[in-house]
């Protein structure tokens, strides 16, 4: 019953940008840029509301019917696109909406590529924006997601990347990834131009996006070449490949980054949930349509940008966290401690999640709230594909030393650390109460001021260190078919 959603209802197909821009001209709000801003109902991803589904059940079947008698007389936009544009490693997306809501299409056609070639689709997405109830249907096995009452192009956005990941570990032999990507063209200790491929972690507030546009200020020969932002496919070989066209990013600290602000407010922007004053002014600072204020932005508009998406080679990892306990930086020591600290996913809960929580321990598998059945699989997965490639693994502390009140790390240091990564001139030693290694020096910083030992005293910086560290082995226990190296590494 559900392929009858993709071939009988009355559809435009693949209408021209200018020509969903048109459609979708109804519901812009007013600007002085002329660009075009939608405010949606439903403000953020429906979590909650996400169901996973392995078969078909006789209520699935009625609600297929349901749904499908509901829409069948109304006009229907159908979309294809490709998330990641490598022949080899690609797919093939089909999604589809009520004419209604051509602004979804209009946005999914612009953050997406060109489909090339023939090809039968990989991932199915209908999208009932107006349905009373709200739910998000996903069938990991139909490789088909199913948005019910929300009209969020971030639920439509993800829908396309959270089945492409499961596919690429399920049916591929790699692994999604919910990270940035990078290549940095640094000296190194040896004064070596080299070229140095990372993947940035973290989940929201942590810096990944920081990290991930920042150009470190770094003067030709030397540079860095931004390719994405959000999801990148890791393969067997130890190279990655990108997803989107263009850059979904979240608008409440584009103002503080001119790069991203300029992107945000050029004429081939798309902006959702931003307020707009009466008199047309554009406002990322004003939270009242929406904490979670979006634009899809051309990824070309920001500076060290270029055609390409894919990583030809990872050398490193960063793992953004914010915790009040741990030095800065750290290098991991092997495979099998860099699963851990994916499966574990550590943050700290800010006041733009939780107000109430704020400063409270949070752990995110992979860093990625859309991994889709048995992470301990993506966790047993990156160790694989580590332990046959030398990619080293950091964790990065972007958050504060000795409390919510503490010492700040801020993001002139953590940028200064990052470079040091890339170059390869941090000398390490390790830590027995840690459990992996720490800088004793990192050029052109001093930080002696971010010492946990002399914050909080040895002994009592030890024992929270034995502790927290219990806490870690417990918590990897809750997935039984995790490796047991991956287990133990802690």
């Amino acid at each position: 019953m559900w392929e009858k959603f993709f071939t009988d209802f009355s559809f435009m197909e693949n209408p021209e940008l200018s020509d969903l821009r048109q459609m979708a001209k109804k519901d812009e709000i007013p600007n002085r840029y002329g660009i075009p801003v939608y405010h949606s109902k439903i403000k953020s991803r429906s979590a909650k509301f996400t169901e996973y589904h392995y078969e078909i059940t006789p209520d699935l079947e009625t609600l297929f019917q349901e749904v499908f008698q509901h829409y069948q007389s109304r006009k229907w936009i159908k979309v294809e696109r490709n998330i990641g544009q490598s022949p080899e490693n690609s797919f093939r997306q089909l999604y589809i909406v009520p004419s209604e809501y051509a602004r979804l299409a209009f946005m999914m056609t612009h953050n997406n590529f060109d489909p090339v070639g023939q090809k039968d689709p990989d991932i199915y997405i209908a999208a009932f924006p107006d349905w009373p109830d709200r739910r998000i249907l996903v069938f990991p096995n139909l490789h088909f997601t199913m948005i019910l009452g929300s009209d969020y192009y971030g639920e439509s956005k993800m829908a396309g990347l959270r089945m492409a990941m499961h596919i690429m570990r399920e049916e591929r032999g790699g692994i999604g990834l919910h990270a940035g990507s990078k290549i940095y063209r640094v000296k190194n200790a040896q004064g070596q131009l080299t070229e140095r491929g990372a993947l940035i972690f973290g989940l929201s507030g942590t810096g990944k996006t920081t990290i991930s546009v920042n150009s470190h200020n770094l003067v030709a020969p030397e540079g860095v070449e931004i390719l994405q932002d959000d999801i990148n496919m890791l393969t067997t070989k130890g190279n990655s490949y990108g997803t989107e066209k263009n850059f979904y990013v979240k608008t409440d600290s584009v103002s503080s980054t001119p790069e991203l602000q300029d992107a945000c407010l050029a004429e081939d922007a798309i902006l959702e949930n931003v307020y707009v004053s009466p008199e047309g002014e554009i406002d990322f600072d004003n939270m009242s349509i929406s904490t979670n204020g979006r634009a899809v932005i051309n990824r070309r508009r920001i500076p060290n940008t270029s055609d390409r998406i894919d990583l030809p080679q990872v050398n490193f990892f960063l793992f953004n966290t914010r915790r009040y306990d741990i030095p800065p930086v750290g290098k991991l020591t092997g495979p099998a401690q860099a699963a851990a600290f994916f499966m574990l996913g550590e943050s700290t809960i800010t006041s733009a999640d939780d107000p109430t929580r704020v400063g409270e321990t949070t752990r995110v598998v992979g860093f990625d709230p859309f991994i889709i059945n048995k992470p301990e699989k993506s966790g047993n997965r990156l160790y694989e594909i580590l332990s046959n490639h030398p990619i080293d693994v950091y964790i990065v502390n972007t958050g504060k030393i000795g409390g919510l009140d503490g010492i700040k790390i801020t993001p002139e240091v953590t940028l200064k650390i990052v470079e040091n990564i890339a170059r390869g001139t941090i000398k390490w030693q390790y830590n027995e109460d840690l459990g992996y290694e720490i800088p004793i020096e990192v050029p052109g910083l001093d930080l002696s001021q971010f010492d946990p030992y002399r914050i909080y005293g040895k002994e009592e910086y030890k024992n929270m260190m034995e502790a927290l560290r219990n806490d870690r082995r417990k918590h990897l226990q809750q997935f039984p078919d995790l490796y047991d190296q991956i287990k133990e590494s802690i």
